[in-house]
């Protein structure tokens, strides 16, 4: 099974223990919830999910005593202020332009989750505190921005006098004074997906739903640490014709 990077900045507030949590890898999958009878989850992988598993593949996984639950909503980046916490995936462009692929907005509970700048996949993740927010207008093709400031692991020469803080940043308990701070300005073009994630329960899991789910193996079933659960979306009504 090969690991399969999704839902990153999501899969930062549940997963940053995972690693530590299991002696086996942990993969990332996205799935449909088919039924849940309090300890096992019945799945149906999502076509994003290729790559761990065919798309439309049923498997089983355990929750543990302590799995945790992320509930994830949709929501505008107008909702993020100065001050919170919040994440992006992005890919860097030309002259090191950064372009926001998704944000996220954590809620309180969830402050301080995968803190810093690292690679994930293809993508860069970059969780901080914002500083800086500008929503696109509705009407505008013109990106909106946010900036994020982090701290990091270690700071890396880029050459010409400059340098990168990288890495995710230790807990504060064991956070080294020389651990480096940065800043991130992001392009977020019009359109972007924005989440806000809060801490749930068991109650998350409702057949039907999205998950986003970390998966390692105890003995020869699968079992999580951690899972994101999607809000369902209200379908849109049809209009009526004039």
């Amino acid at each position: 099974m090969k690991p399969v990077f999704l839902f990153p900045i999501a899969c930062a507030a549940v997963f940053a223990a995972a690693q530590s949590f299991a002696a086996e890898p942990v993969v990332r999958v996205k799935a449909k919830l088919t039924a849940f009878d309090g300890q096992v989850m019945s799945l149906e992988a999502l076509p994003s999910a290729a790559g761990a598993m065919k798309a439309g593949e049923s498997f089983t996984v355990s929750v543990l005593p302590g799995t945790r639950y992320v509930g994830s909503d949709k929501t505008v980046l107008d909702a993020i202020k100065p001050g919170d916490y919040a994440g992006a995936a992005l890919i860097q462009g030309r002259n090191d332009t950064l372009r926001a692929q998704e944000v996220y907005l954590y809620s309180a509970d969830l402050r301080g989750s995968g803190e810093g700048r690292f690679p994930e996949g293809d993508r860069i993740i970059v969780n901080g505190t914002v500083s800086a927010v500008q929503a696109a207008r509705p009407d505008s093709k013109q990106s909106g921005s946010l900036t994020l400031h982090y701290r990091g692991a270690l700071m890396s020469g880029l050459g010409r006098g400059k340098t990168l803080c990288e890495g995710r940043a230790a807990p504060p308990a064991y956070a080294s004074p020389l651990a480096c701070e940065g800043d991130a300005v992001l392009e977020v073009p019009p359109g972007t997906g924005v989440s806000v994630l809060a801490v749930g329960d068991k109650s998350l899991l409702v057949p039907g739903s999205t998950v986003t789910v970390a998966m390692t193996k105890d003995g020869d079933k699968n079992v999580t640490p951690g899972i994101v659960v999607e809000k369902p979306q209200p379908l849109e009504k049809p209009q009526s014709p004039p």
